[in-house]
């Protein structure tokens, strides 16, 4: 049987605050939390919260038997040709892993630098991959995890991009954010491809499902969708994955597609226990 620590995306819950979505994932069961770092969100730790505030919010987690387990910074130019630019996102990206270290979490999320055509894709990665470097080096001595994630607009948009960027970046500080439901979205590289391609620098998953629209897509349940998260979990376990997986209920992005995650993630929960021990009954 393979038991991951199961969070719930403070994207979920958009209509509260941390200690609301703490509670959400309290009444859901969960493991825990990732909780979005952004100073006009409602639903996440600001850059500038004082030692006083990270303490009192860990402690309220703590006291509720959960973890505050990861954290979802929205910096993003690391390979912009600014060095100005570079700069200030890898401030933010240090800022975060010094919330992280506070709250007590061992990941922070990175989006990997802006889209570029392909021709200028290579000068991009090695511009990303310096100004990650360090922070990574820094990040691995507070014992938290960068970890890229697969993502739209970004310089890693397919597994292997995303691998590639990771073995430039070259520290044990930095792994790999796994999102299934991106790279469908994006028309990358299937399930067990991108696990290969990615192992063994995985170290957090996302999981949602999403049906394509004609304009953009619509949010549902893990088993109602494109991805195929049967065929996702089974490669995962079959790797050895060891990490959280966070549901990342897209509620913030589409409040009217989803009902409040009391509602809608109770059978998202259900089924991905249930693959997790998918030998016990066969899962819907």
């Amino acid at each position: 049987m393979t038991h991951w620590p199961l969070l719930l995306h403070s994207m979920g819950t958009p209509d509260t605050d941390p200690v609301g979505c703490l509670r959400t994932a309290a009444g859901l069961g969960l493991d825990g939390i990732e909780l979005i770092v952004d100073d006009s969100y409602p639903c996440a730790v600001r850059p500038d919260a004082g030692p006083a505030a990270l303490a009192a919010l860990r402690r309220t987690a703590e006291d509720m038997g959960l973890r505050i387990a990861a954290l979802a910074p929205y910096a993003k130019d690391f390979g912009a040709e600014a060095a100005a630019d570079r700069v200030r996102a890898a401030a933010a990206l240090d800022r975060a892993v010094e919330l992280a270290d506070a709250l007590g979490a061992g990941g922070v999320r990175v989006l990997p630098g802006r889209e570029v055509p392909a021709g200028e894709h290579a000068a991009a990665l090695d511009r990303a991959a310096a100004t990650l470097r360090p922070v990574a080096e820094r990040a691995l001595r507070a014992a938290v995890s960068l970890n890229l994630e697969n993502h739209m607009d970004t310089l890693a948009t397919t597994a292997r991009h995303t691998r590639s960027l990771a073995d430039l970046v070259g520290s044990a500080g930095l792994g790999i954010l796994y999102d299934q439901a991106n790279l469908t979205l994006m028309g990358a590289e299937e399930p067990v491809e991108a696990v290969a391609v990615q192992w063994p620098l995985i170290r957090h998953v996302h999981v949602k499902n999403f049906i394509p629209t004609a304009v953009d897509r619509r949010p549902v349940g893990l088993h109602a969708g494109v991805v195929d998260w049967r065929t996702t979990v089974r490669a995962l376990a079959s790797a050895g994955y060891r990490g959280a997986v966070t549901f990342e209920y897209e509620r913030r992005w589409y409040p009217d597609a989803l009902p409040p995650p009391p509602e809608g993630l109770p059978a998202d929960r259900d089924l991905l226990r249930c693959l997790m021990d998918e030998e016990i009954p066969p899962c819907a």
